[in-house]
């Protein structure tokens, strides 16, 4: 009888240790999820960017790959 009441405790340390890793982890998961929300807001960018963006990308290909062929 005693080894029973022995191996309760054992195990219900355990469940606490596991409840307790499971909340700093649900902490932890909530931070990243608002920095993710604040560094995705910074790092919007609209269709005019980003065409832009495609375009200057293009001509540097243009400009290299130019040069690179008339050596």
């Amino acid at each position: 009888m005693a080894y029973d009441t022995y191996i309760m405790v054992i195990f219900g340390l355990a469940i606490f240790f596991q409840q307790f890793i499971m909340y700093l982890m649900y902490v932890r998961i909530k931070q990243l999820l608002r920095e993710l929300d604040t560094i995705e807001g910074k790092i919007k960018v609209n269709d005019n960017e980003l065409e832009n963006l495609m375009q200057r990308v293009e001509e540097f290909k243009n400009i290299n790959y130019g040069n690179e062929w008339q050596r």
